[in-house]
């Protein structure tokens, strides 16, 4: 399932757009033409594109060969120039180590084109040394760079984020009952030591920076999620609960007031690209 957040007059909360994918070809392809369709409105409003990305399924999903093929799509010429990619969560780990988000972006997704494809690469932002550096200051100094790009390059805020969805509703590093849900920071940028998944030490974007983006999408692949997202989404028009299956692929949802999930509290209100 892609889940599409944007803003709706007729609809006081968060509104959302849900499509089901029969397969994880076609979920990516969706996902790269999403990505590729914000890059290109960011780029004319403002010359530039701010993107955070999770790890999990998303870094192959975003693979250079499907990023390709969703510019071609849209008619663009494939280039990153411009992009400024950030981490929405990452686990505190050294740099080479299989559990870095950053190591599957680079290997699988799309951050380092070869030199050989003549395609320029996005500006990517690692965190800093994790063998030097306590969680508290990794998170310290992201909290910095994530505050200077977006204050220099768009106007405060990302213009896309893509977040996964655990089966337990958690998104980012943000977990169902832990702190920094239940008692959400007013920081951009903040760290956990207790993460319920290995490893425990990470840093992830919070409630706040997601919530003020101008759009989210959370790409959620596998039968596992379906209770999540009938949990945490309800049709607009009422019609039946729960949101889209593979015979009514699309359907336009709001968030359920009373879920308590991670992934149903990030409701974006930026201004939109």
């Amino acid at each position: 399932q892609l889940i599409h957040h944007t803003k709706l007059k007729t609809c006081p909360m968060s509104t959302n757009v849900v499509l089901v994918h029969t397969d994880k070809p076609s979920l990516a392809a969706t996902l790269c033409d999403s990505v590729v369709k914000s890059s290109k409105a960011a780029k004319e409003a403002r010359h530039s594109f701010t993107l955070a990305l999770s790890g999990g399924s998303i870094p192959k999903m975003l693979s250079l060969d499907n990023m390709i093929a969703a510019f071609a799509r849209q008619n663009i010429e494939p280039s990153f120039e411009n992009w400024h990619v950030f981490l929405a969560d990452e686990r505190i780990v050294p740099p080479t180590s299989p559990d870095s988000n950053m190591l599957a972006l680079q290997t699988d997704g799309f951050l380092s084109p070869p030199a050989s494809s003549n395609i320029k690469p996005p500006t990517s932002y690692p965190i800093v040394d994790s063998a030097s550096n306590t969680p508290s200051e990794v998170s310290a100094a992201y909290e910095e760079e994530v505050k200077s790009v977006l204050g220099s390059k768009s106007a405060g805020v990302f213009d896309c984020v893509v977040c996964g969805m655990g089966e337990d509703g958690h998104t980012c590093s943000l977990f169902p009952g832990h702190a920094l849900v239940t008692s959400p920071s007013t920081n951009h940028v903040d760290f956990i030591t207790d993460s319920p998944k290995q490893p425990p030490e990470r840093i992830t974007l919070t409630f706040n920076v997601l919530n003020s983006s101008r759009g989210v999408i959370f790409a959620a692949a596998g039968a596992g999620k379906s209770d999540v997202l009938k949990a945490v989404f309800k049709k607009i028009d009422g019609s039946e609960d729960g949101p889209a299956t593979a015979s009514a692929p699309q359907s336009l949802v709001c968030s359920k007031d009373d879920s308590q999930f991670p992934c149903a509290m990030v409701s974006p209100s930026g201004d939109g690209a």
